[in-house]
């Protein structure tokens, strides 16, 4: 009790403080940084998968061909790449698989994903940019 009590006093001492609000915002300064890959097959490792690195906003560390764009789509969902859906537009029914991934951070949070597409045309039309090298 006297332990949760502590805890709650602290958490009060520092909100009102302005370091909770100092916290987040450093944690959104600590910006965004993700490691991306595209292997045409069913895993992540099949072929020679392609890599590119992104950092939001874009810096010299960047290797992706259109980091505006690829940042513009990952905050529009918020760091969660499992919501993207660009152009839910028609593609063949063809099965050869595409998969992808992407880890780092996301705005100072972690950020994995990974996820296999029936063929490339699903891939662009769900992903846009983001995977598009």
């Amino acid at each position: 009790m006297k332990t949760t009590r502590a805890l709650a006093l602290l958490a009060t001492a520092l909100f009102t403080s302005g370091l909770a609000s100092t916290a987040s915002t450093a944690a959104v300064a600590a910006g965004t940084g993700v490691r991306l890959t595209v292997a045409h097959g069913a895993t992540p490792t099949a072929g020679t998968p392609h890599v590119a690195a992104l950092h939001c906003p874009p810096g010299g560390a960047t290797t992706h061909p259109d980091p505006v764009a690829a940042c513009r789509l990952l905050d529009s969902v918020n760091g969660d790449l499992a919501r993207l859906d660009v152009d839910p537009g028609v593609c063949t029914q063809e099965y050869d698989p595409y998969t992808v991934t992407a880890s780092g951070t996301y705005r100072g949070r972690p950020l994995s994903f990974q996820q296999t597409y029936g063929n490339h045309c699903v891939l662009l039309r769900t992903t846009g940019a983001f995977f598009d090298f």
